[in-house]
């Protein structure tokens, strides 16, 4: 029987996470039997599978793909004219997928996917918190509606797969690209994007998203994104996202800094007016996740900004530096 929707799980080692994403997906407001729920996971080594198991939802395995191959075959397996996702680590509202479908069953065919924010668990450690709340800010994501949360209806040019709905149809024809295993959804946007697709960003489909609980692992998963970012421009030839390309773009800058000064003196005060404004930019973001966290765990913006900006360079200079493979 042809279901109305059709919401694909993409997972690997979640087994602290899986339990509270499947319960908040099998307790939507929205008939149960127009919608289903297919997991795909890509060789958990964990008791994720022995987990999802014991959930109505449909299991499928898929050992040697990508993220994006995992997502083409939730696609190619759904019985769905829409395909909704989100990730293992999230908690969705009760009506998720009520708001989801209504809304792109508003829209003119044009519209290829709805989407919504991904917001920081009240419960999650301070670390956590403080990386959630400055992603937020505009210095933190460069406004792109993966972090920032923007408080009115508008179209964007992407919407993250923790929190949207895709018509069906289009993912048949556009689909992820198996070679990328972080980014896939940024990358296939961007193609529809280019296509004249649009995508409607809605504040008020809500998705709670945990964020990195150390140090070492946020800096690990900016370098990876900035690593990403940098393969999808060079496959493509083109500026995905005139801000990817400025910590990298600083970093060679300050690696030059010495040569450049000499040969141009002038260029010591350029030099200081940009630090001068990093700083300030860095403070007024500082401020804005102490005016939502209220805690002095705030304070740890002022190193873990720097440290998202230069891990997320090194990544993207890797990425364009690197092979095709």
């Amino acid at each position: 029987m042809n279901l109305l929707v059709s919401v694909v799980l993409v997972v690997k080692n979640e087994e602290r996470y899986i339990s509270d994403c499947l319960e908040s997906l099998i307790a939507q407001d929205f008939p149960r039997n127009q919608y289903e729920i297919i997991v795909v996971d890509g060789g958990s080594t964990d008791k994720t599978q022995e987990i999802v198991r014991k959930y109505p939802v449909k299991l499928i395995i898929d050992e040697n793909g990508s993220i994006a191959h995992s997502r083409n075959i939730g696609v190619k397996v759904s019985r769905g004219k829409y395909v909704a996702f989100t990730d293992a680590d999230c908690i969705v509202e009760k009506s998720w997928l009520k708001k989801l479908v209504e809304n792109i069953e508003k829209c003119d065919k044009g519209v290829v996917a709805v989407g919504g924010p991904n917001l920081v668990f009240n419960n999650d450690p301070p670390i956590s918190k403080v990386i959630g709340y400055m992603q937020e800010s505009f210095f933190g994501s460069g406004g792109s509606p993966q972090s920032y949360r923007i408080n009115t209806p508008r179209y964007v040019c992407s919407v993250p797969n923790c929190n949207a709905i895709y018509r069906k149809d289009v993912l048949v024809k556009e689909r992820y690209d198996d070679t990328l295993n972080i980014g896939e959804d940024g990358e296939l946007n961007f193609r529809l994007k280019q296509k004249g697709y649009k995508f409607l960003y809605l504040p008020n489909i809500l998705v709670w998203h945990h964020r990195p609980n150390s140090i070492k692992e946020f800096v690990k998963k900016m370098f990876l994104y900035g690593e990403a970012m940098a393969k999808i421009m060079k496959k493509h030839k083109k500026v995905v996202r005139w801000y990817a390309i400025l910590p990298s773009i600083s970093i060679l800058a300050l690696i030059l800094a010495y040569p450049i000064t000499k040969l141009f003196p002038i260029s010591v005060y350029l030099y200081g007016l940009a630090i001068v404004a990093y700083l300030f930019a860095l403070i007024i973001s500082t401020l804005q996740v102490y005016r939502k966290y209220r805690s002095l765990f705030s304070l740890l913006t002022l190193i873990l900004l720097p440290l998202q900006h230069f891990s997320y360079g090194f990544g993207f200079l890797k990425g364009i530096l690197g092979g095709k493979k």
